[in-house]
């Protein structure tokens, strides 16, 4: 059965929906579906990083329990423990996934980072990103800013159902945390404003307990802790005019309550609640009149797993009262087995494991094996689960989720009750909905780089109206890629253009041109703005982190960190070097040319980055001014350049712009200030015959900053970040220099694993290095029907 299907049966269970919509549910269900809920989860590679190393991720997208194909493009942030940003990356999403990595500079200073990830369709319910916090070990040692007192302790209170109620049993739930915001385990007693004791209090788990009270309308009541018996910690005040509001898991369902205080006037009675999960309206129950005391079971097992948020109504459609509580089913478990064929924990023998999926599969997922020996916590502290069921729902800090789904025990289903009881919950309000004052979209997802602006005829504001532009784009950085596209672009009545989406890395250079050549208008170019590389407004999510860490793992990363610096050869002192000064050709080659087109003894270069070039092209300039090259034109008007000893070919010169063989066509319209500089090799072994060659390169960086009326405007536009390739040694090659410590912290990082088989078996296979004895080999992924694989296992030695 479908996660669809089974939402739909979900939704009927009971006789629950009312035969009629009412307001209420029309209005939230509308606004679901025109603004969908889009969650993001990242498996990392491992939890804890050393500076000059890459933080290796895959994202998964997922809406509607499925799969989100939405989104095209993936933000990655690091932010310092003052939430301020210091690394940005931009991903392209395919498919409902993306995968890249965070370079972190091998100066980066020690210390506890966040790392955030979003898509612009997230940001319009704001505050839901994915945020993590991650240990970076790198130039500095950690300031210990903060010490823990039991002074600075504090204790919050959360009635059940949102109110404390005079003369009812009411359930209080309470969450103590460190003034860092860490849970701390505490006890205590409840008294009331006389002193006296009502109730010795204790947690249950990290930091979360409950108490129960009966509020008198005389009374006042707060609790003292143990740890900090001179401080008073005060519950809220309590009221007449409310209901008790309680839910309790059970075999069948949901158990819930609702109690009144006699004579409660009509306006706070409960009428009929409603149970949605993700914006969606489950049921809506009308409740029993006349009755002060209301009980039932909400049948919960054909619904979805997930958070179910139940809110109790008036007659005149005002909350008056509403609980979380989880629902696990389980369907979404995809079952999985790690199965380690050869484990081999000797120095750089390989090792083959594998994974087993049962059932017929079609879905992505991606693996890390990383040295157990070098990770901060024992277990992850977050992982596919808890990411989309539990942490994407709520706001605030929950410590360590992934607790909550390692084990069926009771305890824990109660601590996870906590866990409801003691976060908020705030994608909307339903006054918003009562009002139909819900907020709009804000944020559409670009469809990855999208090009729009307006081109104007240089020096007016006259627009180039219903002309054909020719665009060109080339990397700046030719070493990263040498692709060229060229498009012919037509703009409208008011010289507006649009290109379809685009998708290329890193900066790029766009020529727009003309095509009339020599009649060419000068023009200029305004885009609309960066629809990649906006920024947003986003709200500041404080996660808590400590100053310090286990010192035994706080030591070995910094050893690993040494290490890693002494293997690049980066600690060396007090040596110096003294090498002859490069000239100023050596310089700008050493800038711009690359493989065949680098040296050249017989090479000719003309520096142009100072050259304002007026109206000409680049063959109107270097006619007469290179020794032995002649240009001139063919029968079809085509530029010609010859070279006097050019041998093959006839003297004819082959043309390369940035290192890519080109037409002269597109090279006329290059105006001559945008160019760094031309190099005549008169022997060059990449074209036929060792013919000769004009290579003419075009200017990037510094360079740019300088430039001229012409028939062509030139704008560098940045793309998405570059996703590199994962490396890792294969052992039985013999061109692995084994003379260099390997010294990896991550083993194996296989992040695009893309499988549509029957009971598929996965190998997983990979080379050890010099000293890990135990393997954390972690496998996550997500199925087209939203099932979730989650593998995480030590093995190894002890």
């Amino acid at each position: 059965m479908s996660l669809k299907k089974l939402f739909i049966l979900a939704i009927t269970i009971g006789g629950f929906l009312a035969a009629k919509a009412q307001t209420l549910e029309q209005t939230l269900n509308s606004w679901a579906e025109k603004n969908t809920i889009e969650k993001l989860y990242l498996h990392l590679d491992r939890e804890s990083y050393i500076a000059g190393q890459s933080i290796w991720f895959k994202a998964y997208f997922l809406s509607d329990y499925v799969p989100s194909t939405k989104n095209s493009s993936v933000y990655v942030e690091l932010l310092d423990n003052k939430s301020a940003v210091v690394i940005r990356k931009v991903f392209p999403a395919y498919l409902g996934v993306s995968l890249g990595q965070v370079e972190i500079p091998e100066n980066f200073p020690s210390g506890s980072y966040q790392l955030r990830a979003y898509a612009p369709l997230m940001l319009n319910q704001p505050g839901f990103t994915y945020n993590k916090r991650i240990e970076i070990f790198g130039t500095a040692a950690k300031e210990t800013k903060n010490k823990e007192t039991a002074g600075s302790l504090s204790l919050q209170f959360f009635p059940e159902g949102g109110n404390l109620i005079n003369t009812l049993l009411n359930n209080v739930a309470f969450k103590a945390v460190d003034q860092n915001g860490f849970p701390v385990n505490v006890s205590g007693q409840l008294k009331n404003n006389k002193g006296e004791i009502i109730s010795a209090i204790t947690t249950r788990h990290d930091g979360m307990g409950i108490l129960t009270l009966v509020p008198q309308p005389s009374e006042t009541y707060y609790v003292v802790l143990d740890q900090a018996p001179s401080k008073q910690y005060t519950l809220p005040a309590a009221t007449e005019k409310g209901i008790t509001f309680s839910i309790a898991g059970s075999s069948k369902g949901k158990q819930f309550k609702i109690e009144h205080p006699q004579g409660l006037p009509a306006e706070f009675r409960a009428a009929y609640m409603i149970g949605q999960m993700g914006n969606q309206v489950i049921f809506k129950q009308p409740l029993q009149q006349g009755k002060d005391l209301i009980g039932g079971v909400i049948q919960t097992n054909n619904l979805l797993s997930g958070i179910l948020h139940v809110t109790v109504f008036n007659k005149d459609n005002m909350p008056l009262a509403e609980r979380l509580t989880f629902v696990n089913n389980k369907e979404y478990m995809l079952p999985g087995e790690l199965v380690e064929d050869t484990l081999n924990t000797t120095a750089h023998q390989k090792n083959h494991f594998s994974f087993q999926l049962k059932d017929t599969i079609i879905g992505n997922f991606s693996v890390s094996v990383t040295d157990a020996d070098y990770e901060t916590e024992a277990y992850r502290p977050l992982n596919i689960y808890a990411g989309f069921l539990l942490n994407s729902d709520l706001k605030g800090y929950i410590h360590n989720p992934a607790y909550y789904f390692r084990s069926d025990a009771d305890s824990v289903k109660s601590a996870l009750d906590l866990v409801m009881m003691t976060n908020g919950w705030t994608r909307f309000k339903w006054s918003e909905v009562a009002g139909n004052t819900l907020p709009a979209k804000q944020y559409l997802d670009p469809g990855f780089i999208n090009f729009r602006g307006k081109i104007t005829i240089e020096g007016t504001r006259k627009p180039f109206a219903n002309k054909d532009v020719i665009m060109m784009r080339t990397p700046v950085d030719t070493l990263l890629s040498k692709a060229r596209t060229t498009k012919f672009i037509h703009t409208d009545s008011m010289g507006n253009f649009h290109l379809e989406p685009q998708m290329f890395y890193e900066a790029n250079r766009i020529l727009f041109a003309d095509t009339k050549g020599s009649k060419s208008k000068y023009i200029k170019v305004q885009m609309d703005g960066d629809s990649l590389r906006r920024n947003f407004q986003m709200p500041l999510i404080q996660i808590p982190f400590r100053d310090t860490l286990n010192t035994r793992v706080e030591e070995k990363m910094l050893d690993a960190y040494n290490d890693y610096l002494k293997a690049e050869g980066l600690t060396l002192k007090n040596v110096t070097v003294k090498a002859r000064q490069k000239t100023d050709k050596e310089k700008l080659e050493d800038e711009y040319t690359s493989g065949l087109f680098s040296g050249g003894i017989n090479s000719r270069i003309l520096d142009l980055r100072n050259e304002p070039g007026g109206g000409m092209n680049i063959f109107e300039y270097i006619q007469g001014r290179i020794p032995g090259v002649t240009v001139s034109r063919d029968q079809e008007g085509q530029y010609v350049v010859k070279y006097r000893d050019g041998g093959f070919g006839g003297g004819k010169m082959a043309l390369y712009l940035d290192e890519m063989q080109t037409d002269p066509v597109f090279i006329e319209s290059i105006p001559v200030n945008q160019i760094a500089f031309v190099k005549v090799m008169g022997n060059f072994v990449g074209t036929a015959g060792g013919g000769a060659a004009l290579a003419i390169y075009m200017k990037k960086g510094a360079d740019l900053a300088a430039n001229t009326d012409a028939a062509t405007d030139i704008v560098v536009y940045r793309g998405y970040s570059i996703i590199k390739q994962f490396y890792a040694p294969d052992y039985d090659l013999k061109n692995v220099d084994t003379s260099k410590p390997d010294d990896r912290l991550t083993l194996a990082w296989l992040p695009d694993i893309y499988l549509a088989n029957v009971s598929p078996r996965v190998p997983v296979i990979f080379y050890n290095n010099d000293r890990t004895k135990r393997f954390r080999v972690v496998i996550e992924g997500l199925t087209n029907d939203g099932r979730m694989l989650m593998i995480e296992k030590t093995v190894g030695g002890n």
